[in-house]
């Protein structure tokens, strides 16, 4: 039996390895430690070593690490314990403070730039778009926090809205697109080419991180709150 099969992350990942490998081999993941406010230095430290340091199941990091490193890597759920939905709630939560705080705002200011170049209307066109995305995103996100976090984390799980994470996320993907679109192919030829590129390498960034984020919600949360409404009296 190929014995990755059992393995929770991909073969690729292991908790001997070094955080340097880590790294070397999926630079993706540098976000996890960013979220995580994880501490730099490693030196030569292993995964496991690090992890045990810093507190983290090690097995969860490496799930974490994987579906960055491959965003059509589910998890083996069987794999999955119920102890790690804490660590689980607290990364999605980071997760939403890195959003809201620094690549939404980065990339606006990015955008910024190129409205600057731009007339009044595709100024306007494009600055709502972009606004309205922002506030599709944070308000889903709100949501998640106040009807599913938070109630977890009250031991309430039974009264969780989890169709929140059942509901499909193609409309942040076809509004990422829209914008993409709209700096192709509408924006006045002043704009130049070179901001252009920037931002759009900034919304598909953006884009291919909230995928991720979908993933790690679908992939772990989901099944692990089905298995704390199993085993928990509540």
């Amino acid at each position: 039996m190929n014995k990755s099969l059992n393995r929770a992350y991909l073969p690729m990942f292991s908790p001997e390895m070094k955080i340097f490998e880590l790294v070397e081999a999926a630079p993706s993941v540098l976000s996890i430690f960013s979220r995580l406010n994880i501490r730099l230095p490693f030196g030569d430290i292993s995964v496991e070593q690090m992890c045990k340091r810093e507190g983290y199941n090690t097995e969860l990091f490496l799930i974490l690490c994987s579906i960055h490193a491959d965003e059509s890597f589910q998890p083996s759920t069987e794999r999955l314990s119920v102890e790690m939905l804490p660590e689980v709630i607290g990364y999605l939560r980071a997760s939403h403070r890195y959003y809201a705080e620094k690549m939404l705002p980065h990339t606006s200011a990015h955008l910024q730039e190129i409205l600057e170049h731009c007339d009044n209307l595709s100024r306007s066109m494009l600055r709502r778009f972009y606004d309205d995305y922002m506030k599709y995103i944070l308000d889903h996100f709100h949501a998640e926090e106040e009807n599913l976090f938070s109630v977890i984390d009250n031991a309430t799980a039974r009264k969780a809205d989890l169709t929140l994470l059942d509901m499909p996320h193609d409309d942040i993907d076809d509004r990422s697109n829209d914008i993409a679109s709209l700096i192709f192919k509408s924006l006045p030829e002043d704009a130049p080419t070179k901001l252009r590129i920037i931002t759009l390498e900034h919304i598909y960034a953006l884009r291919d991180d909230l995928r991720r984020h979908n993933n790690v919600e679908r992939y772990v949360l989901k099944p692990l709150v089905d298995k704390y409404l199993k085993t928990a009296k509540l």
